[in-house]
């Protein structure tokens, strides 16, 4: 029997009636209404339409077509509705019989225990009497049998009906946009205020932040229940999937469990090419309620931002852990190691470094050290302003080992830190981090980068502790795409704009269009410098080798500085080209002193040139992209990739143009695998890993469903 939805054909037992009769009815029933509450219902009924009232005799094909047509009209009406009691076939344990009700029907249950709460649960249950009952007939629809209207209680305004339980629904639309909003990194309520602009009121949203609040969990819970170990391997084969040069490491232990993890994109591996002469290893920041460490490689590049070249979830902080870390990253690099490497102070970790960078320069980050000072100094800080200016001081300011040493033993007797055990190893430390001890490193100037930009509070930015590790993956994608953007805005201002020159200097001139703007700001400096500074002296060493001694305006020190005229080579005590990689006023007083107006071009560092990474993507990444081939194989599977994610995007909607699409790429893709098979690849070899891709990707992307399994093989 065809049934239209909640069709209003009458039983036997149906009173008929107009609409007039059908208030009558209502009066009658609240007679014990105060005036009030009868006028506002009265009002109410008025204004919904004849066909959204409940009636006695209508049909609803299942029950819930017949509770989503009562919950419209309850909304209408200014009450939430509520499913109570069902009765089910013996038999069958369909649903015979079920009430529809308002939300303040009955009484609540007392509870013996709620003598001890605190804080009791306001009243809700008023025993209103307005529901409706549905009965499942031999037709095998549901009949209402029965419809009250009645209510006891003040019913709501219709700008706060969207406030009512039964009528706060969120969408698939709005829960796929509250997601998406939720993964950028905004909270609930953030996204239910963007979504009430759009929807042009609160009211018309249809939930609260709340609501939105409880749902996104459930989305998370959804996304995980291939594990946490799935999701992110999951997550890195999509990776692998945009980007053909990810890497990514997994160690397992003796149970086949996933224990460390490793990883690095295409644009980290090239990055790393270019800066990886400093790294920085950081592992301050814990990932989840687990407290895993979250380690990460960071750098400084030609613009003196931090960059990353890859990061790790660790199970432990071990020798065997981080000699697997150290290993894998220099494998992923191609073999090239760090010229000096900064780490905090960790017996495990200084261990695994001797393993596996036995030439390079381990020194203490002093980004760190500080950090660990505020925990470990706190009552002296807090007691004496000036203590952290003194600290300081003994880090940065001295050039000799005996004034570091007569400045820290002052430092120790002015506060009275003679007992204090953690200064005391750090003084047992005292050659891997001050400045004194490491000026003979080159270090890029990174621990005051570290100071200005914080990478820990970039990385708080968007991640959250009580996030699960997928979630976590996520956000951090968007420290690494901030990251980038702020390298890439530093680029347009740096090709865009040329520094101001106050005075006309041959030199300054020079390098303004070869340093970049953070670079030549230092060097300006250094210009400015170099005109407080004399020559007191100098004598000749050999034939080629002279020696200056210069005076700096203001400061009882001198320096030495000897240049070679074989070759024009120069050196200063200082060192400050040799940890920086810029000259020092110094230097530049004698290079002028000699009449050298241009700065010889072993002294201007590519790394800190505007020109940097203009070299050949096969020697700065040679472990992942082998030969130009590979390189031009990577950008046509970029271009074909977003090319043909426009054309999915556009047909999707459109069931016709779907259908389209879909054959011609499927003919397509045919067309491809008989253009390649007379060809002969190397099965390891890049080229052949995206050709695969590519091939199976073209039908299986416009089907929304990713050709992932080519993704490791």
């Amino acid at each position: 029997m065809e049934v239209d939805p909640h069709s209003t054909r009458r039983l036997a037992f149906e009173p008929d009636g107009d609409k007039h009769q059908h208030i009558d009815i209502a009066n009658d029933l609240l007679e014990s209404f105060d005036a009030s509450t009868k006028n506002k219902l009265q009002e109410t009924c008025f204004h919904i339409p004849e066909e959204w009232i409940p009636k006695v005799g209508m049909v609803f094909k299942t029950e819930d077509e017949a509770y989503d047509f009562y919950n419209r009209y309850a909304g209408k009406m200014g009450f939430s509705a509520r499913k109570a009691n069902r009765t089910l076939c013996n038999y069958t344990r369909e649903t015979r019989f079920r009430k529809f009700c308002c939300f303040r029907e009955g009484k609540r249950v007392l509870d013996k225990r709620r003598l001890n709460v605190k804080r009791p649960r306001p009243e809700t249950r008023c025993g209103c009497m307005a529901e409706m009952k549905i009965s499942r007939r031999e037709d095998g629809f549901f009949h209402v049998i029965a419809f009250n209207e009645a209510h006891n209680h003040i019913i709501v305004s219709p700008t706060t009906a969207h406030m009512l339980r039964s009528q706060r629904k969120i969408s698939k639309a709005q829960s796929a946009q509250a997601k998406m909003v939720d993964d950028s990194g905004m909270t609930p309520k953030a996204s239910t205020e963007s979504m009430a602009k759009c929807s042009d009121g609160c009211e018309n949203v249809g939930f609260t932040s709340m609501d939105l609040n409880n749902n996104l969990p459930s989305c998370r819970t959804r996304n995980m229940k291939k594990g946490e170990a799935g999701g992110i391997i999951q997550y890195f084969q999509d990776m692998r999937l945009k980007d053909p040069s990810f890497v990514y490491a997994i160690q397992l232990d003796q149970a086949e469990l996933v224990t460390n993890l490793f990883w690095a994109d295409a644009q980290m591996i090239v990055d790393y090419g270019h800066f990886g002469d400093v790294v920085c290893f950081d592992t301050t920041c814990k990932t989840n309620n687990e407290n895993r460490p979250f380690t990460l490689f960071v750098g400084v590049n030609n613009y003196k931002n931090l960059i990353i070249f890859g990061a790790a979830l660790l199970y432990d902080e071990t020798v065997d852990t981080f000699e697997w870390l150290f290993k894998t990253f220099i494998k992923t690099m191609g073999g090239k190691k760090p010229k000096t490497i900064l780490t905090d102070d960790d017996a495990a970790m200084a261990k695994a470094i001797n393993l596996v960078f036995p030439e390079t320069h381990h020194r203490l980050c002093v980004w760190h050290m500080f950090q660990n000072t505020t925990k470990h100094l706190r009552c002296v800080i807090d007691n004496f302003e000036i203590f952290s200016k003194d600290f300081s001081s003994c880090v940065y300011d001295y050039e000799n080992v005996d004034e570091f040493e007569n400045a820290w033993e002052s430092m120790i007797n002015k506060y009275n830190l003679q007992e204090n055990n953690w200064l005391r190893k750090l003084y047992n430390e005292r050659h891997r981090w001050d400045l004194v001890f490491g000026r003979h490193s080159f270090s890029a100037d990174i621990s005051i980068t570290l100071r200005n930009e914080r990478m820990n509070g970039c990385l708080r930015k968007y991640l959250n502790i009580k996030h699960d590790l997928s979630r976590f993956l996520l956000h951090f994608e968007k420290v690494v795409a901030d990251k980038r953007y702020e390298e890439l805005k530093a680029e347009f201002a740096a090709t865009q704009s040329m520094p101001t020159l106050t005075v006309q200097v041959e030199i300054l001139k020079y390098v303004s269009r070869i340093y970049t703007p953070p670079i030549f700001s230092m060097f300006y400096n250094e210009v400015w410098q170099q005109l407080n500074c004399s020559i007191e002296e100098d004598h000749v060493v050999s034939e080629t080798i002279t020696e200056y001694i210069v005076s700096v305006s203001g400061k009882n020190r001198q320096y030495t500085v000897a240049f070679n005229s074989s070759d024009d080579s120069i050196s200063c005590s200082c060192k400050k080209f040799d940890y920086i990689g810029i000259l020092c006023g110094h230097a530049l007083k004698v290079l002028d002193y000699r009449r050298i107006k241009m700065i010889p071009p072993r002294y201007i560092l590519r790394r800190w040139t505007v020109d940097a990474k203009v070299t050949d993507i096969v020697t700065s990444c040679s472990s992942t992209i082998s030969s130009d081939q590979s390189a031009k194989t990577i950008m046509r599977y970029r271009e074909m990739y977003h090319l043909l994610i426009q054309i999915a995007k556009r047909a999707a909607p459109v069931e016709d143009a779907y259908k389209v699409v879909v054959e011609t790429a499927e003919k397509l893709s045919k067309e491809v695998a008989e253009c390649l098979k007379d060809m002969t690849f190397d099965l390891n070899s890049t080229a052949f890993n995206i050709g695969l891709q590519i091939i199976h990707t073209i039908p299986s992307l416009l089907q929304g469903t990713p050709g992932l399994e080519y993704a490791n093989k």
